[in-house]
Order: C-alpha cells, then structure tokens, then sequence
C-alpha cells in the first residue's frame, strides 16, 4: 500500500504552500528521513523527509504548484524491511492513508485541457493575472512544455528591462532611470500579514534605555570560555532571559485578543526573530521560563542555525506567546516592531553603543541598550507595558556577575548571528 507525503502545516496560521523544487523523480529508490522535496510558506522554507524506504511512485504536483495544507503530494510505494514489515510513516510531514488528508490530484483542481490547450497550474495563472502576462506566448520549460512560476517571473523582469532602442548617437547617454523588481510570493505573504497586524491591533509602542555594564562583565568573563564549548554568548540570551522573567510577573503581556476576551497563556514560549535573505522566520524556544541563561543561549544559536539551512520542523514555527527581535544586529538603535499576531506584544532589541552618562554627577562611559516594546493597546495599557520593560530594564541592570559552566557535552557548532 502506498504512502501518502501531504503538504504539512507550517504555522497555526499557514493555509497553503508553494512547492518549490523536487529533490527526486519519479521511479528513484529513496531511504527513510531523506529530503524529497522542498517548500515554502510565508513562515518557512524546508524540506520534508520521507518517511519510508521505498520508490517514490507518483509526484502529483510538479514544481510551482501552491496547494492546501494535508493536501497529498506525492506517494510512495514501500520496501520491506529486515523483518518483512513494511516501514510506517512517524514524521508530521507524511501520512499514510489517513482521513484527514485531502487526497486531491491535479485533475480535481482544474479541468483537462482540450484539443491544443494547454494547462497552467493555480499559481502561474495567479502570477499571470496579476503582472499581466499572456501566458500564451511564453514557452515552457516544465514538465511536458508546462509553463512554471520561473518562465513567468523570468519573462516578467525580462519585460521590466526593455527599452526602446535609442539613436545610434545618444546611445551612452541613455540611463535605465528605474527598474521593477517581481515580489515574490512570501514577500506579498509576509507584507499582508504585516498590514492585517496593523489594522487588527492598536499599536503603541514605548522605549526604555538599559544599561547593560553588569551584562557586559558577565559576558566578557564567559564567552571565551563558553566559545570552546561552542556556545556563543551574545547579549540575545541576556535579554531573552530577563524577557521571560518579566513576563512571569506581568502576564498580560503573554496573552492573545479574542472576541470572547482576553486569553492569558500559563506557558511561555518565546520567538525569535531570524532574518533570511528573502524574508524573516520566527521560531519557538517552547517552555523557555523552565530553561537558563545557557540554556537559552545555546536554543537560540540552534534554531538560527537551522533556520537559515531550512532544517526546522514544522512544530518549531508554531506555538509563540511572545515575540523577541533583535535589529541591533544590523546596528539600530530602536525601531517600532509589528505585532506578530495573535500575540499582543513584541520586544525589539537594539544595538549596544557604548555612550556618555551621567552616574551620581559625574560623566562616564557606560554599555548602553535601547529596548522597545509595541504592544496592544485594546489590551493593556501604558503603564502595564511600561511596568514590564521596566522589569526587564532592572533585571539587567542588576544581572549578578558569575562564572557560568557548560552543561552540554556536545552544544551547536557554528554561530547563528542573531547577535
């Protein structure tokens, strides 16, 4: 009996997904947990494992194609293994013959083409409409001389380029004065999100200035030593850490907006904004306020790393109550950061600046932090929000400076740059 690989849900939000490369064919003998094929969504890039030994029988939605969440893609037929039993499915991303996929074929989601039509997926009819393409005089490069997303966009920026020939005479004088660069779809995903959060929350956002001297004293004692360990210890776990405490006392905070009222959430599960080269991703670090500083630290360093080599699993974009960004990376100072729905506050993390201060009358150069929270304001008001940035200002402020000890025998390797 064959086993169905579907198109798993990527984030409590996320409808569909975009298929966008398959990493075998059809009749190609494929071993259990080996990536078949990569998609993407608005919340992540990654490539589902298949969960048997076995050849991989039909691929029912080639490259290009955006379908439904449980939506089967592909089947494969199982090997027997050692003990004559065939190998059952045991990843999220791949079922076998279970009710709650939508077992749907190409053919149910649009008609067969007749006598010298052809036939375009969803997607590329979607991208055709919206820039305006006539898809009848592109040449296909798919499967059977099908048109793909690729072709499209390709004859889109093509066409963005073209000018008129100019006067053999003026021709170094002519300058391309603009140029329109084709959106793509996680793009035009994420700005949507991003606009509903805007007209859905009544964003406030307020500053506070940290001083981070006893943070800086605690990191320079440990991060060489922490660093053979391969943990590196930047400022993020700091604040990630006083984050959570602060949220264990103020938690309003750590709540969503309903129309039935307000929902606290009793657990603490903290994302963490990573930048892509196309977008951003917010994985969780879930039960963050039973963890500690090294644990935090080493979580983080994880989930960036895989994040930018699209290793994350499903479960691990899912679940946040509370959402840390860290622009200080790239060396802001503060921004406004947007509420990561259907959360109701988010935490932005600047650069440290080592900058004047007055202390008891006398001017000295101190580690200085801006941090900035946006927050709900059909929620809480302004001196709730401010009353927790204040407990995470005076946690930090007041870090107590220690010698800190490994307790992993074999941390991450490698450095995420989430700063």
């Amino acid at each position: 009996m064959p086993v169905n690989v579907i198109m798993p849900q990527m984030g409590e939000s996320v409808a569909e997904g975009t298929i966008t490369r398959w990493l075998v064919h059809e009749g190609d003998r494929v071993e259990k947990e080996q990536p078949v094929v990569e998609i993407s969504t608005d919340k992540i890039d990654t490539e589902v494992p298949s969960p048997v030994t076995g050849i991989l029988k039909k691929i029912l939605y080639p490259e290009g194609n955006t379908v439904p969440v449980q939506t089967v893609i592909a089947q494969i037929e199982t090997v027997e293994g050692k003990e004559g039993e065939p190998v059952s499915p045991e990843r999220p991303g791949v079922i076998k013959e279970r009710e709650t996929a939508k077992v749907v074929k190409p053919a149910e989601k649009s008609e067969e083409p007749g006598e010298g039509e052809k036939k375009y997926s969803p997607l590329v009819r979607r991208l055709a409409k919206e820039y305006a393409v006539d898809l009848e005089k592109l040449k296909g490069t798919g499967e059977g001389g099908r048109v793909t997303k690729k072709d499209v966009m390709d004859y889109v920026a093509s066409r963005q380029g073209v000018t008129p020939a100019p006067p053999a005479e003026a021709e170094t004088k002519i300058l391309e004065k603009e140029i329109c660069i084709p959106v793509s779809p996680k793009r035009k995903i994420i700005a949507d999100r991003m606009v509903q959060s805007k007209r859905t929350a009544a964003h406030v956002t307020t500053v506070f200035e940290v001083d981070m001297t006893k943070v800086e004293r605690c990191r320079e004692l440990n991060k060489d030593s922490l660093k053979r360990e391969g943990i590196h210890l930047t400022y993020l776990p700091f604040v990630t850490f006083a984050t959570v405490r602060a949220l264990k006392e103020h938690p309003i905070v750590n709540a969503s907006w309903t129309d039935e009222g307000i929902v606290q959430k009793n657990y603490i599960n903290i994302g963490i904004a990573v930048s892509l080269e196309d977008g951003l991703i917010v994985p969780v670090i879930k039960d963050a306020d039973k963890k500690d500083l090294l644990q935090l630290a080493q979580d983080i360093q994880d989930i960036a790393l895989r994040a930018r080599s699209k290793k994350l699993k499903p479960e691990e974009v899912q679940g946040g109550t509370f959402t840390v960004t860290n622009y200080g990376l790239n060396g802001s100072l503060f921004g406004t950061p947007v509420i990561l729905l259907p959360q109701v506050a988010i935490l932005g993390v600047g650069a440290v600046v080592k900058r004047p201060v007055v202390i008891d009358d006398a001017i000295a150069i101190h580690p200085l932090m801006y941090l900035s929270l946006s927050f709900d304001h059909r929620v809480m008001d302004g001196a709730g929000a401010d009353a927790f940035l204040r407990k995470v200002k005076d946690i930090l402020e007041g870090w107590e400076v220690k010698v800190y000890e490994a307790k992993r025998s074999s941390p991450p390797t490698g450095y995420g740059g989430v700063w």
